[in-house]
């Protein structure tokens, strides 16, 4: 890690269980869940509480990707006790899709008999540049008015982390002061559910992660954003400190488009990497965030990675999964876990594993809120299609 310190000043947060930060962290500490059984579809999801149905067809201004994105960042940077302008401050802005969602309602508006819209008119050609991927990062930037490096990574689900690690490189390699790290996904979509249903990974009633009844996960929609600082930025400002990003490992499987590699060689790399990085002691009292998808594949091949690279850790160590509450939000999902871990070192709680009945590994798992006095670090884990395998390591400040 170059000299300069990567701290987090701001935090916001849009999920499925509540519209804010705090509420959200409220709501997951106390176990609740916004997956609900959605008669329709015939399956668990996890919606977020954005209202902006049918965004384009009705020609509102923004896409529920841009509304959710917009909310966290506002939010973020208030937290952090600042204001737009921001013209200096870096932004790594994460989607997996995009705005997929409004794509489809465009594509079903243009088959329907009643469509106003005609396929090659020059309306038609506006819709489809605003939902370009790259209107999501835009439309942060107008709103910031930032000059400084704007990137858009996209890497499954292991997404989010990639934005963390990406603004926290311009910090730590000095070329800003300041950088947002923000993600979403509003994926509940038919073609979305139809890919994920074709490869068994969508849960029929219920999520339960990491346990004997697991049978898969529940799309969901949400939004996070961090603000990141440099040390002399924060210290100026005297501003609030959650957490410090201590490293980060970054690897890939080059296995399959879909499958991790059984091996987990590579995803043991990433996890070695960011604990060498982070200069994590066996001995010190750490979470983990597990990707926790709650498939009978992702889950064991987790357990597998931590029991095998992890046993003198273990004793020190608490493991929970966050998406039996959330939902998975694709891309956005770890910028929500990174979040929950910051807030887990700010008040030294270890959020619960929502949805989690009867355990299938002997492990370290948190089956309710539990209290950690002695915190000192928690990482994020996420993995992703692709052989995406993405570690990101947070620590209290010093």
């Amino acid at each position: 890690m170059h000299q300069n310190s990567v701290l987090v000043t701001g935090i916001g947060i849009h999920s499925a269980i509540a519209p804010h930060r705090e509420s959200t962290w409220e709501a997951l500490l106390q176990g609740k869940s916004g997956i609900v059984f959605d008669q329709d579809l015939r399956m668990p999801i996890a919606r977020s509480m954005a209202i902006c149905e049918n965004a384009l067809v009705n020609q509102k201004p923004l896409t529920r990707s841009q509304l959710m994105l917009e909310q966290v960042v506002l939010e973020a940077i208030a937290d952090a006790g600042l204001e737009t302008p921001l013209r200096g401050c870096g932004l790594a802005i994460g989607s997996s899709r995009g705005n997929q969602r409004e794509l489809e309602l465009l594509l079903d508006h243009l088959k329907s008999p009643n469509s106003n819209l005609q396929a090659n008119s020059w309306r038609n050609l506006e819709l489809w540049q605003q939902l370009q991927p790259s209107s999501l990062s835009a439309h942060i930037a107008q709103l910031l008015q930032t000059q400084a490096p704007v990137f858009a990574p996209m890497a499954a689900c292991a997404t989010a982390n990639w934005a963390i690690t990406q603004a926290a490189m311009l910090i730590a390699s000095g070329q800003c002061s300041m950088a947002i790290a923000t993600a979403v996904d509003a994926a509940i979509t038919p073609l979305a559910i139809a890919g994920f249903a074709k490869l068994g990974v969508l849960a029929k009633s219920a999520v339960h992660p990491f346990s004997q009844e697991r049978d898969g996960f529940a799309l969901g929609e949400g939004a996070a954003a961090l603000v990141l600082e440099s040390s002399a930025s924060a210290q100026s400002r005297h501003s609030q400190v959650y957490g410090r990003v201590l490293g980060w490992g970054m690897t890939n499987d080059a296995y399959h488009e879909t499958s991790p590699n059984p091996n987990n060689h590579l995803a043991a790399i990433a996890l070695k990497q960011c604990l060498e990085r982070a200069a994590i002691a066996p001995q010190s009292r750490g979470y983990i965030n597990l990707h926790g998808t709650a498939t009978p594949l992702n889950d064991a091949r987790e357990m597998a990675l931590v029991q095998a690279y992890l046993p003198d850790f273990l004793p020190n160590l608490d493991l929970s999964a966050t998406k039996g509450a959330t939902g998975h939000t694709l891309g956005a999902t770890g910028m929500m876990e990174a979040a929950f871990c910051l807030l887990s070192l700010r008040d030294r709680l270890v959020p619960p594993t929502v949805g989690m009945l009867t355990p299938d590994f002997a492990m370290p798992l948190v089956k309710n809120t539990q209290r950690s006095p002695d915190l000192q670090y928690a990482l994020n884990f996420s993995f992703g299609f692709g052989g995406q395998n993405a570690i990101v390591a947070f620590g209290q400040p010093q």
